[in-house]
């Protein structure tokens, strides 16, 4: 196989993969896979912003304490500190690569989303992430010490005398290659597609997780399933996102009969944490029997809904909505994974020589439930820090590695049991669970495994693969849910 050797290896290109790529270049070589192209990533798709406390008004202790609430008592106070301590200089780190962020004359625009105390939400109109990812993306690029692959599908990690020391991927055009490193990081993103409904790109199939699982990394937290409150409920667009920061600018929840539910289910109204919201609007479609809610921005004015959202109010009005005439119809969707695989403030995983950052880490910051806008922070900062860390490592003196080939299906089968498994996850591990579901899910998936590996080999495909990983991943989720004996954040189960 043909074998090429970095300083630093990254898999993943959104915000975590380039952070860290960029900081790290600055003692070494760096290779950066991805999968697909390098903006295909949740990075991209990011509409709110990130929660920095820049206003005259704001501190890191409010910051802090409002990320401690929206954790329900699971954060790691430590994680969390180290987080918004560093959010302002991150900020101007990313405001010094070029990202054009809105302001209000001389300062910074600052917005506010559920959960937070304070407006501090700095953003660029509703795409964010789409704006971060290119100025990130531009610098990479012009970065002499970074190598990119694109269409390179990971398919191992390679351990030597107890450390990882590179990957083995399936790169289109060349074939198998492997790459060593004296440091790796996975920022793989999030695992959304063993979902049936998801704001995740198709790219988010846990590649990261399994990979980590295979390695015998610690995996944690991955009960911790946040859905989005408001997702857009129509057959032409499904599962796009209307950002939460709508109802921070004023957007009320109403059901179809035209009532504002939420006042029955929190005193935070529209602006409480997302699993309160989630839980709320699957309890009122529940209730009267609906396919979904609606979100009131009738009463805001048509400029400000023009300005501050233009990209959701062109999207809307394609299909023949208008934000200030019409209710927006709303169903929750899987949309982030708050747990992951287990790091210290480093970024470094439970194997020496490996790393994770982004979503598909858990550093401690999310605990129970992620506050809006944290993970765009939480991926620079915890990636600079494996970035300055990892700048220490050495490869071992002999560091010879030896890798089994991945067991690949059909495409045909594989789409047909990552459809059965998305169903699996959707009925009985969604927003609200039962111990009965739960069980019923660990057995379906159980016995998807067993048929995958069961299966006829197949020539080299990156469905498949993927499909394989979103199975471990599920696993992962529904053996923690079941361990997870208490209702609390993003994790409701009805028998407790």
């Amino acid at each position: 196989m043909n074998s090429e050797q970095f300083d630093f290896l990254v898999i993943g290109s959104g915000l975590a993969g380039l952070t860290f790529a960029l900081r790290a270049a600055e003692h070494g070589r760096v290779c950066v896979l991805t999968k697909g192209e390098v903006s295909d990533s949740n990075t991209s798709a990011a509409q709110g912003g990130i929660a920095a406390a820049v206003g005259e008004a704001d501190s890191w202790e409010l910051h802090e304490q409002d990320t401690l609430i929206a954790g329900a008592g699971l954060c790691d106070e430590e994680a969390v500190r180290f987080l918004v301590q560093n959010a302002p200089e991150s900020i101007q780190w990313l405001i010094s690569l070029g990202a054009r962020f809105d302001v209000a004359g001389d300062d910074l625009a600052l917005g506010r989303e559920g959960g937070h105390s304070r407006n501090r939400i700095v953003h660029h109109a509703d795409k964010t992430g789409w704006e971060i990812e290119r100025a990130m993306v531009a610098a990479a690029k012009k970065n002499p010490n970074i190598v990119l692959f694109r269409h390179a599908f990971v398919t191992k990690l390679l351990l030597s005398q107890g450390r990882c020391v590179g990957a083995s991927a399936e790169i289109e055009g060349l074939g198998p290659k492997r790459f060593t490193a004296r440091a790796v990081l996975l920022s793989t993103g999030g695992c959304g597609r063993m979902y049936q409904h998801t704001t995740n790109p198709k790219v988010a199939t846990a590649d990261g997780i399994a990979l980590a699982l295979d390695l015998g990394a610690k995996v944690e937290n991955m009960e911790f399933m946040q859905f989005h409150p408001t997702t857009l409920f129509h057959p032409q667009m499904r599962s796009f996102l209307i950002s939460e920061a709508v109802r921070g600018a004023g957007g009320n929840l109403r059901n179809h009969l035209g009532r504002r539910f939420m006042y029955d289910y929190d005193p935070r109204l529209e602006l409480a944490p997302r699993d309160v919201v989630a839980r709320a609007i699957e309890a009122e479609m529940k209730k009267h029997g609906t396919w979904c809610v609606y979100l009131d921005t009738t009463h805001l004015p048509p400029d400000r809904l023009l300005h501050e959202f233009p990209t959701i109010y062109d999207k809307l009005k394609q299909i023949g909505l208008e934000m200030e005439k019409d209710w927006i119809p709303v169903v929750p969707a899987q949309h982030y994974s708050c747990g992951g695989v287990s790091t210290d403030l480093d970024g470094k995983t439970s194997i020496p020589g490996l790393y994770a950052a982004g979503e598909v880490a858990s550093t401690g910051v999310h605990g129970a439930n992620r506050l809006a806008s944290n993970s765009l922070l939480e991926a620079i900062v915890f990636a600079a820090a494996a970035a300055e860390a990892s700048k220490h490592d050495t490869l071992p003196d002999k560091h010879g590695v030896s890798t089994l080939p991945v067991h690949c299906i059909t495409e045909a089968e594989s789409v047909r049991l990552r459809r059965a498994l998305q169903r699996t996850m959707t009925n009985h591990v969604g927003i609200v669970r039962t111990d009965g579901g739960l069980g019923l899910a660990l057995q379906e998936i159980d016995s998807l495994l067993d048929e995958y590996r069961s299966l006829p080999e197949s020539p080299y495909s990156q469905h498949p693969l993927e499909t394989h990983n979103l199975l471990l991943a599920a696993r992962s989720v529904v053996t923690s849910a079941i361990q997870r004996r208490e209702n609390i954040g993003l994790h409701f189960n009805s028998d407790h």
